[in-house]
């Protein structure tokens, strides 16, 4: 898990270097294009097809927008000030999308999942405090 969270701030720390280079829609644009390439060789891989029920389909959607924003967001704080502080920001994704899991799916957050979502919250704030 650790590679893939430092696989994932690495994509976003390249996307905010290449924002000045590029337009950051066009940044945002290939970074997506990457990711679906990376979903579809793991759907490919897998062994048994699942199919998609079509009541997911506009949560997905909105999944998806929700995905492209924030992602888009951070890669414009590249040609910022201190663009380092909007990526260790976003290591808070993670926290949301485990309150998002326990507040509208009911899952239950472990202990380890609960400290882990303290501290990320923690150093969020003490970095906008310094």
């Amino acid at each position: 898990m650790l590679a893939v969270t430092f696989a994932g701030l690495l994509v976003l720390s390249a996307g905010q270097a290449a924002a000045p280079i590029f337009d950051g829609v066009e940044t945002t644009w290939l970074a997506r294009c990457f990711g679906l390439g990376a979903i579809g060789i793991v759907y490919l891989a897998k062994p048994g097809k699942t199919t998609i029920p079509a009541r997911w389909l506009p949560v997905l959607a909105v999944m998806g927008v929700l995905d492209v924003t924030a992602l888009g967001t951070i890669i414009a704080a590249g040609s910022l000030p201190d663009a380092a502080f909007a990526t260790v920001v976003s290591s808070a994704f993670g926290a949301v999308t485990v309150l998002l899991a326990r507040a509208i799916l009911k899952e239950s957050v472990a202990p380890l999942q609960a400290a882990g979502i303290v501290l990320i919250f923690a150093a969020v704030a003490v970095l906008a405090g310094a």
